[in-house]
């Protein structure tokens, strides 16, 4: 019997270490088993590092590619800008500039054009305008150009035509750390834009001289009215550019060019012909230049009413509205205003904006920026300028 009871204690002893060890084994499995989970979180964390610094890497690398390629890019433009090869292009800006636009007079055909096309241009580039009407008035002139500096425009585009204000418009925009760049009026230490005065207005005057030409009119029965503003480096240029046309192929004697019209404001010019024509009651035949498109039209109409009708042919520059109503709407029998020689302003904010946002970003841009000009007369204006 004893026997019995200690065989019986030791197999409750040998079943109870058993299970211990079993107890003790499955503790261990346990363990085991959360130290390979851990060991698959702590691999697959570090999977998704990995994966993390091969994706940072890519980006640092594409972030270099593109500053490299954007400084070769800025590179090859300036060398082509150097070469005199410049080309402004309507491209997303590297930041929300602010750019100024001192108009140099508001509210007239071909400048509301230009102001136009620079909100066009600069809506596509991503970039902000500050506008101002310099108004053609000095007082206001400086007024804009402190009120651009006062909001604080990272850079300007103006226009700016009262004589002797140079240095001080231009100044202001320097002195305040604005790049600066001018349409129709070169001012120091700004960019210009705009086509070549001279240029432009020799082509003027080569049309007037081949229409002379072709209805056989004598050089030495002909005058040539040139209406020009003095005090005006712009409007001399495009005085002897006109005259030099002319006188290419049609050589008028120079006691029958009229530069003396003493022309200053945009409704004198009806009036002063007018004048001009009753002291000229002799005159057989006229070729007329104007400075701009508005005094070229209005000479033409001047010249109609005193019975020059048949007689004569003006031309103007600038292919603004009231030179392309008269294109389209009048017969060369009906009308003396012929032709104008387009700079194209609904084009100008296509160069000017791209010029400015160029120099905020290190570009080199010329000192002078020359679109190509073209003539229209009765035969181009639907094809140019579709009514």
């Amino acid at each position: 019997m004893a026997a019995a009871e200690a065989a019986l204690a030791d197999a409750q002893a040998a079943a109870e270490a058993a299970s211990a060890e079993a107890a003790s084994a499955r503790a261990e499995a346990a363990s085991a088993q959360a130290d390979a989970e851990s060991a698959q979180e702590e691999a697959a964390a570090a999977q998704e590092e990995a994966a993390a610094a091969q994706a940072e890497a890519a980006s640092a690398r594409e972030e270099a590619a593109s500053v490299r390629e954007e400084a070769a890019e800025v590179a090859r433009h300036n060398v082509k800008a150097i070469a005199g090869d410049y080309e402004a292009v309507i491209r997303p800006a590297t930041q929300s500039w602010t750019i100024g636009h001192a108009d140099g007079l508001a509210g007239i055909p071909f400048t509301d054009s230009v102001t136009d096309s620079i909100y066009e241009v600069a809506d596509a580039m991503g970039v902000d305008i500050v506008f101002c009407d310099n108004a053609y008035d000095q007082e206001k002139t400086v007024e804009c150009a402190n009120l651009i500096v006062a909001q604080e425009a990272d850079g300007v585009i103006f226009a700016n035509w009262i004589a002797g204000t140079e240095e001080l418009i231009a100044g202001i925009y320097i002195d305040a750390g604005l790049p600066c760049i001018t349409w129709d009026g070169p001012h120091p230490g700004c960019k210009n834009f705009g086509p070549d005065n001279f240029e432009a207005s020799l082509e003027a005057g080569r049309y007037l001289a081949g229409f002379a030409e072709e209805q056989g009119w004598d050089p030495a029965e002909t005058e040539l009215v040139v209406i020009w503003t003095q005090g005006v480096q712009v409007m001399g240029e495009r005085r002897d550019g006109a005259i030099a046309g002319v006188l290419e192929s049609f050589p008028i004697p120079e006691e029958n060019i009229h530069v003396d019209i003493p022309h200053q404001a945009l409704d004198d010019v009806f009036p002063l012909v007018t004048d001009w024509a009753t002291a000229n009651p002799d005159a057989q035949n006229v070729l007329c230049f104007g400075h701009s498109d508005q005094p070229g039209v209005d000479c033409a109409l001047a010249l109609e009413q005193a019975g020059f009708l048949g007689r004569a042919a003006a031309v103007g520059l600038g292919a603004s509205d009231e030179a392309l109503v008269d294109l389209r709407d009048r017969t060369d029998e009906e009308s003396v205003f012929k032709a104008t020689i387009s700079f194209f302003p609904e084009r100008y904010g296509q160069y000017l904006v791209p010029a400015v946002v160029d120099m905020l970003e290190g570009r080199i841009v010329p000192d002078r920026v020359i679109p190509s000009v073209s003539p229209v007369t009765r035969e181009n204006v639907g094809e140019l300028y579709p009514g």
